[in-house]
């Protein structure tokens, strides 16, 4: 069986700010800092599996509105939106 191809989201500067903005405490500091941990190599890029995909929709349309989950939807909407061509 074949291993699904990562999706890779190219972020804007201001994106990657939005998202490296300091947060408090809370449940999703994993999704976070794995996260943080792409973005740390200067690439303004986020490759993600379909297993991290499914965390970040799911983080941005199932919970209430919140510090990390309003930066996360500023963050990744439009490069999401040009991944599926919306």
């Amino acid at each position: 069986m074949t291993k699904a191809k990562p999706i890779v989201l190219q972020l804007t500067p201001q994106e990657v700010a939005t998202l490296q903005t300091p947060v408090g405490s809370g449940g999703h500091q994993t999704l976070y800092g794995e996260l943080l941990a792409q973005l740390a190599n200067g690439q303004n890029q986020i490759s993600l599996d379909d297993a991290l995909l499914g965390r970040i929709v799911r983080y941005m349309t199932q919970f209430g509105s919140g510090g990390f989950r309003g930066r996360l939807h500023d963050a990744l909407s439009r490069p999401l939106r040009d991944l599926l061509k919306l």
